[in-house]
């Protein structure tokens, strides 16, 4: 009995390793995506607590500027001897106020509101260069 050779192992050709390669990248192109998925959410996360936080400041901040509103009309109406005629001075004061922020207000939404149809029809004469472009191809031109 002849000895047996042992069966040749077959060389991973190249395409073979080259197969390995891409899978071992996509694997890692997904690994990464997870992880910066993860860190997303987690940001996102803290983020949202950063804004409850703030919104929760500025509630307080609003009540305290309410008491101080207060405090001032009836520290106004001790001056004057009644105490309707300090919140009364104080409701003009903040209807002045109200009206001088309205009026900048509207000023800055009709400024805004001419720009954005300044930039509507830019974007309207733009599109319609686009589509005359293949007419003018067709012509040669």
């Amino acid at each position: 009995m002849a000895p047996q050779e042992p069966a040749p192992v077959a060389a991973p050709s190249v395409i073979d390793a080259l197969r390995e390669i891409l899978a071992d990248g996509v694997r890692l192109v997904r690994a990464e995506i997870g992880v910066v998925r993860a860190g997303g959410i987690a940001t996102a996360k803290r983020a949202a607590f950063a804004a409850a936080l703030l919104a929760a400041a500025a509630i307080a901040a609003l009540l305290v500027v309410i008491f101080l509103l207060g405090a001032g009309a009836e520290g106004l109406g001790g001056l004057f001897h009644h105490a309707w005629l300090g919140w009364l001075i104080m409701a003009a004061l903040i209807l002045v106020v109200a009206a001088l922020l309205g009026g900048l207000g509207y000023l800055m939404l009709k400024k805004t509101i001419a720009e954005g149809r300044r930039v509507g029809a830019t974007v309207k004469e733009d599109l319609e260069w686009v589509t005359r472009l293949p007419r003018h191809r067709e012509n040669g031109s």
